[in-house]
């Protein structure tokens, strides 16, 4: 049997996803760029460092979806899907380098507070930011839900503060001038950092699940346990097992069948409950092992459902 790879409109998707991200962030590092360099403001800075690492994220991104999508070989015979998990584990690495320069930057600012200049200019980079990266982000998730990719799901999670973030520098610049309180500026940044640091959790977590072969959701092994006993050659079900590499997933289970049936008629029961199964998934590498009806033996003390 092959392991399936994702279709080749997942993997449309997903490449398209990637091209995207990497545009985005080139465009919004260099109009925040400019952007600092006239208003010297430590909370576009905050943004600009930001996408600057967005630009070697979604490269990372790019990179492993490029990969992970590319069929197994000899040497990997399970696919290339974990190079998602591991591309997801670096971009949370990078975020969180991100969100500490920030917080040292602001730090300093508080020590020497600078009045921000040329706000209009710093405001407009930052709307137009923040529209584009809204863009990008409902493409992110339109891809994320018909491809499950973790890669893009966490290229988007980063977006996602992106957002937020663009917003608040948008609001805090005049804000800033308007109230003669320049200290507003590097608390701004500080409170963008802090809520930076906090994503990359949920990035580091998703990726440690594939990295370190997480079971699936319990709905969708329950799903899985009720497809294979619902055929009515199936007289027990036990010792499910499974994993996930990008978005293909990896099921194995026992059936018990009647210890009387021939080789044959064994064989296609599988095959119909394996069939029924990847109908529901169609990206899934399926192993079932058939048993005896009643025979003793040691079944696995970790399953629940």
């Amino acid at each position: 049997m092959t392991t399936p790879t994702p279709n080749a409109r997942h993997k449309r998707l997903n490449r398209s996803a990637t091209y995207a991200s990497v545009s985005v962030a080139l465009t919004l590092m260099a109009a925040k760029f400019w952007a600092w360099s006239v208003t010297a403001s430590v909370s576009v800075l905050s943004s600009l460092v930001d996408s600057t690492l967005d630009v070697l994220a979604s490269a990372i991104t790019f990179a492993a979806v490029w990969y992970a999508v590319t069929p197994a070989d000899g040497e990997h015979r399970f696919g290339h899907g974990k190079a998602e998990g591991l591309a997801a584990l670096v971009q949370s690495l990078v975020i969180s380098g991100s969100g500490l320069f920030v917080c040292y930057e602001a730090i300093l600012r508080f020590a020497e507070p600078r009045p921000v200049q040329a706000i209009s200019t710093g405001f407009i980079v930052m709307v137009g930011s923040f529209l584009l990266t809204l863009a990008l982000l409902a493409y992110q998730r339109y891809v994320v839900q018909a491809t499950g990719s973790v890669a893009i799901a966490a290229d988007a999670m980063h977006y996602k503060t992106d957002v937020l973030v663009n917003l608040g520098v948008a609001l805090v610049l005049p804000l800033s001038v308007y109230t003669d309180l320049p200290i507003l500026d590097p608390i701004a940044g500080l409170l963008i950092a802090g809520y930076i640091l906090r994503g990359t959790w949920e990035i580091a977590n998703k990726s440690l699940e594939i990295l370190l072969d997480r079971e699936i959701a319990d709905e969708d092994r329950m799903r899985i346990r009720e497809i294979a006993e619902a055929h009515p050659g199936v007289k027990g079900f036990h010792d499910l097992r499974t994993r996930s590499a990008g978005s293909v997933m990896f099921v194995q289970f026992h059936l018990e069948l009647d210890p009387k049936l021939t080789l044959l008629a064994t064989h296609q029961i599988l095959d119909d409950v394996e069939n029924k199964v990847r109908a529901a998934y169609p990206d899934c590498d399926i192993i079932v092992h058939p048993d005896p009806l009643g025979l003793p033996e040691e079944r696995d003390p970790f399953e629940v459902l």
